[in-house]
């Protein structure tokens, strides 16, 4: 794998578009959608992953969103590795359903019924 600092990693995720959702920057994207957001790359034998962690507001209640990132070898494609909301895990399908609402919260749809990568 390509060295590439922490920064570039983080811009690599901001930056890129997931497939689903076309022509909206992810960063953009997680800006409107979530509060006191952070990135962290995580890196783990060969594999670098980016963790975003941000907070949403549901029902009166705040929860805390992680979505781990996994980068590929070419330093150029990555993919949703796991979700979680509040410590719990999310399958496929809440997957998607979360991302589709932070899609529709600025504008977005969201096109396709698979988790969503970066290809």
């Amino acid at each position: 794998m390509r060295n590439i600092n922490d920064e570039e990693y983080i811009a690599l995720i901001c930056t890129g578009e997931f497939d689903a959702i076309s022509k909206a920057k992810i960063g953009v994207l997680f800006e409107n959608y979530f509060d006191n957001i952070n990135y962290n790359v995580i890196k783990e034998g060969n594999d670098v992953f980016v963790d975003f962690t941000g907070d949403r507001e549901i029902g009166g209640e705040i929860e805390n969103v992680v979505i781990r990132f996994i980068v590929y070898e070419n330093v150029e494609e990555f993919e949703i590795y796991v979700v979680s909301v509040n410590n719990k895990f999310l399958d496929a399908d809440e997957t998607v359903d979360l991302l589709k609402q932070i899609a529709s919260y600025s504008g977005f749809s969201f096109e396709g019924g698979e988790t969503p990568s970066d290809d």
